[in-house]
């Protein structure tokens, strides 16, 4: 359903985009993990939260990347300025547990992240809305064989994974009927199929950039870009500086 709203994004189903609003929420360090002495400390949560370790981001790296992440995909649209700030509310933790980003984005597009560690209720609940003078997308990575599509001054559609309305970009990476769910483990399938097929056209003088969907070095120096960013701009009382 990704791909599915990456086309439609490109074919201009949404129109020009105005507003986006991307979020990653998870609960599982709502308290002070890294450090219970009952359990012997959770080592997920001490890697994460240890900047020797980890770095200088905390949920902006961990879970804010993959939102900053989703949002390009989808729209490609390209951020020129940023204002963030990130806090760590549980007592004594070195790194951030939750982020609330601001971006503008090249023609005009607007947009805002929120990734959180410390939200109750919420697993893995990533989520996207994009907006444009046509139209709007809404997925959710927690429900992720639906993509809802809203024509403006129509009612809402519900597009299903292999179902009515779904494009070739989605069904082409669909293996399973609809009404099975599918999603998270096939999609690092079709990331692994993506780079089978450009290694076999590579050697067959048929590499074709375009047609590949795998993340790049150049993704993840920007997802770098993004958390040194962040970082700067709210060391920086949230001032926007330049992407």
């Amino acid at each position: 359903m990704i791909r599915q709203a990456r086309a439609m994004c490109d074919q201009g189903d949404l129109g020009k985009i105005r507003v986006i609003q991307t979020e990653y929420a998870q609960d599982w360090l709502t308290q002070d993990l890294e450090n219970q002495q009952d359990s012997g400390g959770n080592k997920q949560a001490s890697w994460r939260t240890d900047p020797s370790q980890s770095g200088g981001g905390g949920c902006i790296g961990d879970i804010g990347t993959h939102a900053f992440n989703l949002l390009r995909f989808i729209t490609r649209l390209q951020p020129h300025q940023i204002s963030a700030e990130l806090t760590s509310f549980v007592s004594g933790r070195k790194l951030d547990d939750n982020a609330q980003i601001s971006l503008r984005l090249n023609g005009g597009a607007k947009a805002s992240i929120w990734s959180s560690q410390i939200a109750p209720g919420n697993e893995n609940h990533l989520q996207i809305r994009i907006y444009g003078e046509k139209g709007g997308l809404e997925w959710c990575q927690e429900d992720p064989n639906y993509l809802y599509f809203t024509q403006y001054g129509h009612p809402k559609q519900k597009i299903t994974r292999g179902g009515a309305g779904a494009l070739s970009a989605a069904n082409e990476v669909s293996r399973i009927p609809p009404g099975h769910p599918e999603g998270y483990l096939e999609g690092f399938a079709n990331i692994y199929s993506d780079v089978a097929n450009a290694l076999i056209d590579k050697k067959n003088n048929e590499y074709d950039s375009s047609k590949y969907h795998y993340p790049t070095v150049e993704d993840g120096l920007e997802g770098i870009r993004f958390i040194e960013r962040s970082i700067a701009s709210s060391n920086s009382d949230s001032s926007w500086i330049n992407f």
